[in-house]
């Protein structure tokens, strides 16, 4: 090697050691900070009153509570992870969301209906472990059944629930 390439490679070498001297130590706590969020370890509160629009079309008939787990649910364009946990009952009434919403139930029994109308019938069972995906603006609908659930729902910003009427016409068609 020559004693122009070593003189180069040793002043990358300090560069990436003074860069990395520099950087602040990484937070040492879980969720929305970076790192492992233990179970049980969850900061539950009240969904925002800003993350819900419109006017519930069925009585939701229990306490949903929502722990932030990584990112800004609120912010668009931004990933997040959050985990929703519903008492025993707890309807989600009918509504859509600006983006993809991505769910895997974590614990319970959670029933999931596709469209702006609650139907009981057409709703589907999802055990521990399931998934659902409904993509941007796709209407649906959710209860927790034969005791409380938690659900882990993640996607890009904004998390944002839009209810619906039963009598809404849904997203419009693009022009051919």
């Amino acid at each position: 090697m020559t004693k122009q390439r070593v003189g180069l490679l040793v002043g990358c070498v300090l560069l990436a050691i003074a860069g990395w001297a520099q950087t602040p130590p990484a937070k040492k706590s879980g969720g929305a900070a970076g790192g492992p969020v233990m179970p049980g370890s969850e900061q539950w509160m009240d969904i925002p009153a800003a993350a819900m629009t419109g006017t519930p079309s069925v009585e939701m008939g229990g306490t949903l509570k929502v722990a932030i787990l990584q990112g800004d649910p609120m912010t668009a364009g931004r990933s997040y992870t959050l985990r929703l946990s519903a008492t025993d009952g707890t309807k989600i009434p009918p509504h859509w969301h600006p983006t993809t919403e991505n769910v895997t139930v974590i614990k319970g029994t959670f029933l999931v209906g596709m469209g702006a109308k609650w139907d009981d019938a057409a709703m589907k069972e999802v055990p521990v472990g399931g998934f659902v995906s409904a993509p941007a603006q796709m209407r649906h609908y959710a209860q927790c059944k034969g005791g409380d659930c938690v659900f882990q729902v993640s996607g890009i910003g904004p998390f944002l629930v839009n209810f619906v009427g039963p009598d809404d016409p849904g997203p419009a068609k693009k022009a051919e």
